[in-house]
């Protein structure tokens, strides 16, 4: 996948906005797939909080994309998490088999010309600053 074109997809969002990668070029995307009952989720939605805060204004676009089959318990999910990026949902996880989806949560950075550049599964205190690294090279470009 790293290296590839990333898969478009249109998902609507919690907000009821319907969302289209490819709407985002020109940005660099991180697309994070999660779902509540995946444990390293609850950990790591703090820190893209901060790194959508932070690197948004400088052409960071954070997208989380929730693979629960409940989507009344995921949207609870996402509200008591106050995640301060959109999420969407992708019930049947048809994106997910796109992005070849392993261990959860899965982050994926997508350079401003729609091409996958990094891809990370699971998530343990300090791969934030991993993705900063990326991201920040990412922006530079």
């Amino acid at each position: 996948m790293v290296g590839q074109e990333a898969p478009d997809f249109t998902l609507k969002a919690l907000n009821g906005a319907n969302l289209r990668l490819s709407e985002f070029r020109g940005q660099v995307v991180l697309v994070n797939f999660w779902a509540r009952w995946a444990n390293d989720t609850r950990r790591e939605m703090p820190a893209l909080n901060r790194i959508n805060t932070t690197y948004g204004r400088a052409g960071l676009v954070v997208l989380g994309i929730s693979i629960d089959d409940d989507l009344r318990r995921a949207e609870d999910f996402a509200d008591s998490m106050k995640i301060s990026y959109p999420v969407m949902f992708d019930t049947g996880s048809e994106i997910g088999r796109d992005y070849q989806l392993g261990r959860l949560p899965m982050t994926i950075l997508v350079d401003r010309s729609g091409v996958v550049r990094y891809s990370h599964l699971g998530y343990k205190r300090g791969d934030d600053r991993l993705y900063l690294d990326h991201i920040r090279e990412l922006l530079r470009e």
